[in-house]
């Protein structure tokens, strides 16, 4: 958990404001238990076996703190229990002076051939590829 102070208007003091580092993970984990109990049902599932997710590492995902959050999401439904599993995708940017695309780190912003401008192209996909179902 981080704690962040903020001053008010003037120099007034305000009263420090908590960020909780799994807010998005979060999020994340809701809607994808939404997502599958709502697939789920329409199969007429009575459990969630597994479900598989690819996350790009450029997706802002901590994968550690999304298993914690779809295990606490999951909790009191058909998915309690399930496997999450996670298969991560690399970061893919495309050159725009040599046509090349290539694998890229979070921090490269030059094509490392020709030192050209680069546009990403993968890398920050986040979506459920398979549920297991009962």
């Amino acid at each position: 958990m981080e704690i962040a102070l903020l001053s008010g208007i003037h120099g007034e003091k305000r009263k420090p404001v908590v960020y909780n580092i799994r807010m998005h993970e979060l999020a994340v984990a809701e809607s994808l238990i939404k997502t599958v109990l709502e697939k789920s049902e329409d199969e007429e599932a009575s459990r969630v076996v597994k479900v598989t997710i690819v996350v790009g590492n450029l997706a802002g995902v901590v994968t550690d703190s999304l298993h914690f959050c779809f295990d606490e999401v999951a909790r009191d439904t058909i998915a309690e229990g399930a496997t999450l599993e996670i298969e991560t995708v690399s970061a893919t940017a495309f050159c725009q002076s040599c046509r090349d695309e290539f694998e890229v780190g979070q921090y490269d912003f030059a094509c490392p051939r020709c030192g050209g401008v680069i546009i990403p192209s993968g890398g920050m996909e986040l979506y459920i590829k398979d549920i297991e179902i009962e």
